[in-house]
């Protein structure tokens, strides 16, 4: 079908498309566009498909701009590659306190055989392990949508994903959109993700913590 892009919000990803009739106004999101030279715009030509959605109600596919070649418009943006995170100087830092420290409380215990001696040598692995699990930040200040290729400014919840090894980011209206149309993974997503960082920090500081609790209690234990 063809018709004419009667409203659009760029800044939401959607719009309206009148029909060359007149009798069909359509609903369009920036995800059904197959034309990737450029955005859509006001008043231009396009051809697309029309369908309903799970709730019945009717909505353009497949939609392409006509006179433009996709990949080939003169307003073409450039993809952005994220890169995933990489450990730092103040990573491997991290690493070897946390290690020398892990050493230092064998030492003392083995040395003195009271386990109070070894409190200083667990307190200090809190560092490194906040410092292992902190917030870090991409290279790139912004990225490229894996929904309508649109480029976006990261955010808290873009840099939270990264952190956590997702390099497909969404923006803000596309994530919103896949949380709508997939409820069930959007309350398991809200279900894991409480706490946020903290939880992980606190696990993943128990899982240091007590193997060396429980070695020594099972030396103190047999002795």
């Amino acid at each position: 079908m063809k018709g004419k892009i009667a409203q659009w919000k760029d800044d939401k990803g959607f719009g309206f498309i009148v029909s060359e009739d007149g009798n069909e106004r359509i609903f369009f999101h920036i995800s059904a566009v197959k034309t990737r030279g450029r955005r859509p715009q006001l008043n231009d030509i396009v051809l697309y498909e029309s369908m309903r959605d799970s709730e019945g109600r009717l909505k353009a596919k497949s939609v392409v701009i006509e006179g433009i070649v996709s990949g080939q418009g003169t307003h073409r943006e450039k993809r952005i590659y994220t890169e995933p995170p990489k450990k730092d100087a103040l990573d491997y830092l991290s690493i070897v306190v946390l290690l020398a420290s892990l050493i230092g409380a064998v030492f003392a215990f083995l040395k003195t055989s009271g386990i109070e001696k070894t409190i200083p040598f667990l307190l200090i692995l809190i560092i490194p392990a906040a410092l292992l699990n902190r917030q870090k930040k991409p290279k790139e200040k912004s990225f490229t949508c894996a929904r309508c290729k649109k480029t976006s400014l990261h955010d808290k919840r873009t840099i939270k994903a990264w952190n956590n090894g997702f390099l497909k980011l969404y923006c803000s209206v596309c994530h919103q959109q896949w949380l709508a149309e997939h409820p069930k993974e959007s309350q398991q997503a809200i279900v894991h993700g409480r706490g946020g960082g903290g939880g992980c920090l606190g696990i993943s500081i128990l899982f240091v913590i007590l193997p060396i609790v429980a070695c020594i209690a099972a030396y103190q234990w047999f002795l």
